[in-house]
């Protein structure tokens, strides 16, 4: 029954990451036409992904916890941390590129942030009620 919690839960991350990745291969000269780099919004999506996988679980931990600070905090951790990880990639992108970066495919991977934040926002605030936490 938990596994298959978990699978409903990370269902729609999954689905968007693939339809994300679909684009960027089915539409890549297109993209390429518009200045994003596909492989580099492709990359910047599949970060996105592991990323919000990775909290689900930190966060589905943290509401086993009587303590609701516990969730709270792992919510802001979790937040934290994908920031960080991003900006990283950001910067080791923007500084390994050079003359050859894509500004738009960054500031599209930064739309996709939004994106996965509000389908985890959703997913964690379905799992906080399932738990009885309002």
């Amino acid at each position: 029954m938990e596994k298959t919690k978990d699978r409903n839960a990370i269902v729609p991350v999954f689905i968007f990451f693939i339809m994300v990745n679909s684009f960027c291969l089915l539409f890549k000269d297109w993209l390429s036409s518009e200045g994003i780099d596909p492989l580099v919004l492709g990359g910047g999506n599949s970060i996105l992904f592991f990323l919000s996988v990775v909290i689900y679980f930190m966060q589905k931990k943290s509401l086993q916890n009587p303590n609701p600070n516990v969730f709270v905090r792992s919510v802001m951790a979790g937040t934290f941390i994908k920031l960080v990880v991003i900006a990283g990639a950001v910067i080791i992108y923007l500084l390994s590129a050079g003359e050859n970066k894509s500004n738009y495919a960054v500031l599209a991977a930064m739309g996709l942030y939004f994106v996965y934040t509000f389908i985890e926002v959703k997913t964690v605030s379905k799992l906080n009620k399932e738990h009885g936490r309002h």
